[in-house]
C-alpha cells in the first residue's frame, strides 16, 4: 500500500516537483468513500473502487486551483491546511462521517460472490494490492516517458521556461494533482476493506510525513527508489522493536544520516542528457 502512495505522491513531488503536504486527504477521501456508500447504500468494493478514485482526483483539482500562482514553501503550507481540514471535517462532521468513533463493519473484498474466510480475504486482498504495484509502476513508468511526463519535469526546472515554451502550465499542475491523487484513492478503499474500519486518527499529518520521506528517501523520481524506500521506511521500524524506548530516536538517526551522506536519495534519478560529437573526418559536429 505504501508502494503505491509513494509511487503516486512522486507524481506530484518528485517528477512536478509540487511539494504537497496533504496527500493523505486523498487517502481519506478514498477509505470514507467506500465506507459511507457501503453504510448508505449498500454499494460494494469493486463499485466503489473506481468512484473512490475519480472522487480522490476530483479533490486534486480542487486543491490545485487555489495553488497554481504558488511554489516552495508556500505551496507546502497550503497543501498542509488542505489536509488538516479534510482531517477535521471527517473529526466533527458527525452526522456525515460519525465522527471520531469512526465506521466500522466495513466489507472486505469480493470474489465473485463467493464467502471468503478470514484468511482467504487476507490473502485475496494481498494479491489484490500486489496487482495494483505492478499496474502502478507500469502506468507511472509510462507516464514519465510521455509528452505529459516531459511537461512535468519542465514544470520542476524552471517554471517560467516552462511556460515560455509553450507549456499550458495549469493544465499540467492540475492533471499532476489529479492523477497523484487517483493512486491514493484507491489505496485508501483498499485500506478501508482491509482493516474493516476506519477513523480520522487514521489519517495524520505524520501518514503524509511517511510517504514523503519514501519519495525522498528513495530518490526523487525514481520507480525503483520509491519501492526500496517504501521497504526500508515501513520494514525498518518493526526490526528496531529490539530497540524498545530508542526505536523512534534510532529511526530517525537513520534518516538524518541518510540526508546527510546521499541526500539525493537511495536512486538517484537518472538525468537525460545530450552530447554533439565531432566528426573526426570532417570537422564538422
Amino acid at each position: 500500500m505504501y508502494v503505491v502512495l509513494g509511487l503516486g505522491l512522486n507524481i506530484v513531488v518528485g517528477v512536478a516537483g509540487l511539494l504537497d503536504l496533504g496527500y493523505v486527504a486523498f487517502y481519506a477521501v478514498g477509505a470514507y468513500s467506500y465506507a459511507l456508500l457501503n453504510l448508505h447504500f449498500d454499494m460494494g468494493f469493486w463499485a466503489v473502487l473506481p468512484i473512490g478514485a475519480l472522487l480522490a482526483a476530483l479533490f486534486g483539482i480542487v486543491l490545485g486551483f487555489p495553488v497554481l500562482r504558488l511554489r516552495g514553501d508556500y505551496l507546502a503550507i497550503v497543501t498542509l491546511g488542505f489536509g488538516e481540514i479534510i482531517r477535521l471535517v471527517l473529526e466533527n462532521w458527525n452526522d456525515f462521517s460519525q465522527g471520531p468513533s469512526g465506521i466500522a463493519n466495513i466489507p472486505r473484498p469480493g470474489f465473485f460472490g463467493i464467502e471468503l474466510s478470514l484468511d482467504q480475504a487476507i490473502l485475496y486482498t494481498y494479491y489484490l494490492m500486489a496487482a495494483l504495484v505492478v499496474i502502478t509502476i507500469f502506468v507511472v513508468n509510462r507516464l514519465q516517458d510521455s509528452r505529459l511526463g516531459r511537461a512535468w519535469i519542465a514544470l520542476r526546472e524552471d517554471e517560467i521556461a516552462c511556460q515560455a515554451m509553450g507549456i499550458d502550465k495549469t493544465r499540467t499542475k492540475l492533471t499532476a494533482f489529479a492523477l497523484g491523487a487517483t493512486w491514493a484513492g484507491m489505496v485508501g478503499v483498499i485500506f478501508a476493506a482491509k482493516t474493516t474500519f476506519i477513523n480520522p486518527a487514521s489519517f495524520t499529518f505524520l501518514e503524509s510525513a511517511i510517504i514523503l520521506s519514501i519519495v525522498v528517501l528513495g530518490g526523487m523520481g525514481s520507480i525503483f527508489g520509491v519501492l526500496l524506500g517504501a521497504l526500508i521506511l515501513i520494514l525498518l521500524p518493526e526490526y528496531l522493536r529490539a530497540l524498545s524506548d530508542y526505536r523512534m530516536l534510532a529511526f530517525g538517526a537513520i534518516l538524518v544520516t541518510m540526508m546527510v551522506f546521499r541526500p539525493q536519495g537511495l536512486i538517484a534519478n537518472v538525468r537525460r542528457s545530450y552530447r554533439f560529437r565531432k566528426n573526426p573526418g570532417s570537422g564538422t559536429p
